[in-house]
């Protein structure tokens, strides 16, 4: 076998959990309704604001800061203080976390305090800046809490084995460094599918490797302090460059190859006879390969299903506060049928995109046969292999983007012109526009999904390109508006800035009613 497949095999058997107490050492503990009420918040709350699971804690990690920050809490304060929200919410256990837990991220988030006092000296993109501090002590906290040492150890593994599969077309002109970096955020951003905010103290402990911990000098603190804007800049422009874009796009489906090779062996009690004998590991890697189709398939439905009900309602209430006013006081004729057609179509459209989503099990499982094998023994392969091309806009690009440009006019004047011939007035033709571009963009993201478990890439007949292409004005729309949409959300703007802090305040004074309570109760 490949040293360093066998060298994996050992790396996997170290399980991560949560940073807990040891015998004798006090813990962190909360009442059962002040726990029951925070985690029922947070459910309420993660629906309404869908992020990948593994990204949950981290996200109440940063809210959690950013409260307590802006009322000028001490460090010490904000780490006693987060650590006990954590455990209300359960991102942590309950009679588990030590206090003195509370001590080590009390330093750490003490030395990002020169950081942030030298981004509020400034006038010029002081909130931006602050965001990305938060980002960075939010995740380094997250790691403080739950050291990542599988992930560290499945990505080394997949950095080393890509960049001998990777072709880099010569035209670029990168450096070996350059190119290592790109594959690092790539791996990192598909792999472990890692966001912006996660990526940022990635590179900058990558930069600064005595940053993170405990053990960062004052010197340090202050010589990032004094340069912040261009670190910043720096970690910004490597994270968002197109080619680290592209190149993630095409690791996505070698990503997902890694991903059961963790499973085989982190569930496997002896990695030696997976070692020694290539059908029991064939055996192995289809039982994981399937687990993990089974559950995509039962998150897959859940997302849609979840999707398809928080949009119908979305939809009714914009139903009920625009549409019907303005039936009734601008058109003065309120029409029913284009109403109905807005609230339920949009929903149900999403719902055939989501669930008509298959997956060729039998071919995928000989695909990842065929790539563990050569990982086994540190053969190529074509499912392994990259080549990365320099893009070629010659004289065709910009007679495309004048086709593209066409085909938008087309496609939404079309559109617009049946609804219209079918009684859909100026706005709710502009919502079924707004809502069909918005539903089409999420429905691709949601069928794109099966890139993290197929292997190949499935090909277009002709309907199925044809179909792509006349939707792909649709798409870009929904893109562009996602990003927006996703910066008025006045649903979690309610629940981040309005309820919260007012429920957390309930939660501390049941905790304290209870303590009182107890108290008094062994004084009997």
């Amino acid at each position: 076998m490949y040293e360093r497949f066998v060298k994996l095999a050992a790396g996997m058997k170290h399980h991560e959990s949560v940073v807990a107490a040891v015998n004798g050492e006090e813990t962190i503990e909360v009442s059962v309704p002040g726990s029951t009420a925070a985690s029922i918040y947070e459910k309420v709350r993660n629906t309404l604001d869908y992020q990948e699971e593994h990204l949950l804690r981290r996200n109440a990690i940063e809210r959690i800061l950013r409260r307590y920050r802006g009322g000028g809490e001490s460090p010490e304060r904000m780490a006693s203080e987060l650590l006990k929200e954590l455990v209300w919410a359960k991102y942590l256990p309950n009679k588990m976390v030590p206090l003195s837990l509370g001590k080590t991220l009390a330093i750490i988030l003490g030395k990002y305090e020169p950081l942030f006092a030298a981004v509020y000296t400034l006038k010029a993109n002081r909130e931006r800046l602050q965001n990305w501090l938060l980002d960075v002590v939010a995740t380094e906290v997250e790691y403080t809490l739950a050291p990542p040492m599988l992930d560290e150890s499945l990505a080394s593994f997949m950095y080393e084995e890509m960049r001998t599969r990777i072709d880099w077309d010569p035209r670029f002109g990168l450096s070996d460094e350059t190119k290592d970096l790109r594959l690092y955020i790539a791996i990192h951003r598909t792999l472990l599918k890692s966001n912006a905010a996660t990526l940022r103290f990635r590179l900058l402990t990558l930069y600064y490797p005595t940053w993170a911990g405990v053990q960062a000098s004052p010197a340090l603190s202050d010589e990032l302090a004094a340069n912040i804007v261009r670190v910043i800049d720096t970690v910004e422009t490597e994270i968002f460059h197109p080619l680290t874009d592209r190149l993630s796009r095409v690791l996505r489906r070698k990503a997902g190859i890694f991903r059961v090779l963790r499973d085989v062996f982190t569930h496997t009690k002896d990695s030696t006879v997976l070692l020694n004998d290539p059908h029991a590991l064939d055996e192995a890697v289809k039982e994981a390969l399937h687990h993990r189709t089974s559950d995509f398939k039962v998150r897959l439905r859940r997302t849609v299903v979840r999707t398809v009900l928080f949009l119908f309602i979305t939809k009714m209430l914009l139903a009920l506060v625009l549409e019907v006013p303005y039936d009734l006081l601008v058109v003065k004729d309120a029409s029913w049928y284009p109403l109905l057609v807005n609230i339920t179509f949009h929903p149900l459209f999403l719902a055939i995109i989501g669930l008509s989503v298959s997956i060729p099990e039998k071919k995928n499982v000989e695909d990842y046969h065929a790539a563990v094998r050569a990982l086994a023994v540190g053969a190529q392969h074509q499912l392994l292999t990259i080549r990365v091309k320099q893009e070629a806009r010659g004289a065709w690009f910009n007679v495309f983007v004048g086709l593209y440009g066409l085909l938008f006019m087309v496609v939404f004047g079309f559109i617009g012109s049946m609804l219209h011939s079918f009684g859909f007035h100026a706005l709710s033709i502009g919502l079924f526009l707004f809502f069909l571009s918005l539903v089409t963009f999420f429905g691709i993201r949601i069928r794109s999904s099966t890139k993290d478990i197929v292997a190949s890439d499935a090909r277009n007949g002709f309907l199925g390109t044809a179909f792509d292409i006349l939707l792909l004005p649709i798409v870009r729309a929904g893109a562009w508006l996602s990003i927006r949409v996703a910066k008025i959300n006045v649903f979690i703007y309610f629940f981040d800035f309005i309820l919260e802090a007012p429920l957390k305040v309930a939660i501390e004074f049941v905790e304290s009613w209870l303590a009182f309570v107890r108290e008094k109760k062994e004084e009997i």
